[in-house]
């Protein structure tokens, strides 16, 4: 079903088990660089709303612009753009932050693959107000890999 919770998904993508853990979104076809992959749609909250939401539900949260994040509509319902996973070399992404909410292939990405998004925003210089909700250590092993994300 490509709508939940008020966001879209490819049907050619699945929520996927990565280890005991850990899930991830993956390709169930090939895409072409360029397809949309995911539309995330959603609450739009002040930082100190989302702060207050329990960890487990705030690692959903992403930052928009000045102090806003997205949050899923639902806790029970969340679409399928808020399990892609980080990297520092992405296969996906927002286009330099002129989608905010959008979720594109930067390349072509075969049937079976990983989508993941780099988490680390882009940023305006003047926005003050942006508040990291997640720190984590990376472990993408891209060849730039940055090994600590603030997102």
């Amino acid at each position: 079903m490509p709508f939940v919770s008020d966001s879209y998904h490819s049907p050619k993508l699945a929520l996927r088990r990565i280890n005991r853990r850990e899930v991830g979104v993956f390709a169930t076809r090939a895409i072409a660089k360029g397809e949309i992959l995911t539309i995330s749609g959603g609450l739009v909250l002040p930082y100190r709303r989302v702060k207050a939401f329990p960890p487990s539900f705030r690692r959903f949260c992403f930052y928009i612009e000045y102090g806003y994040y997205l949050a899923p509509s639902s806790r029970r319902a969340i679409g399928l753009g808020f399990y892609v996973n980080h990297s520092c070399a992405p296969n996906a992404g927002d286009l330099r932050g002129e989608h905010a909410l959008t979720c594109v292939a930067l390349r072509p990405i075969r049937k079976g693959e990983e989508i993941t998004c780099d988490y680390r925003p882009a940023l305006n210089p003047d926005d003050t107000l942006y508040r990291p909700l997640l720190r984590f250590r990376c472990r993408c092993n891209a060849r730039r890999c940055t090994s600590r994300i603030r997102a």
